[in-house]
């Protein structure tokens, strides 16, 4: 079974509109333990802010998160990818756009967004589930050799006898 993005889309998210102050959006992103805030316009989406514009946007340029609208600061390139796409796809489209998030759109429609980390866990999973056959025919195989090399040393000494008698004097 290959991994896919619908397995690790998140609909559960935070959404504000680009007017509401950076103080909202992070006071809703510690709350909720999220690291990042959907921006819309008119309920549609323009951009994403992150903890990543909260540092580089707002605290390295020393502006006053209540005064600063989400709209002001977002990173508004956004991402996306649809929920068939393969785990390798997401991550190769990260890595080629610099970023840790993608947009999930069913056709025109957004459904969640999905984190590399959630990824990476998805596929280190399968990875492990897809060693099974091969642990267990490595292991079975070590218990196997290692009967065999006991019920060699308890016959070890009827072996000596058989030797000593067919060598003779």
């Amino acid at each position: 079974m290959s991994c896919t993005v619908a397995e690790f889309v998140r609909e559960a998210l935070v959404v504000l509109d680009e007017k509401a102050l950076v103080a909202e959006g992070a006071r809703l992103m510690a709350e909720r333990n999220m690291g990042s805030v959907v921006v819309t316009r008119a309920n549609e989406i323009v951009g994403l802010f992150t903890e990543h514009d909260l540092v580089h946007r707002v605290v390295a340029r020393s502006l006053d998160p209540t005064e600063v609208s989400l709209g002001e600061v977002c990173t508004r390139q956004v991402v996306t990818i649809s929920p068939g796409a393969s785990c390798r796809e997401a991550i190769l489209k990260m890595r080629a756009n610099r970023c840790r998030r993608l947009l999930v759109y069913q056709d025109s429609k957004f459904i969640g967004m999905v984190k590399l980390p959630d990824i990476a866990h998805g596929i280190a999973a399968q990875d492990t589930r897809g060693d099974w056959l091969p642990n267990v025919i490595v292991k079975s195989t070590f218990v196997l050799v290692l009967i065999v090399i006991v019920m060699l040393l308890l016959r070890l000494p009827d072996m000596v006898n058989i030797f000593q008698q067919t060598s003779g004097p």
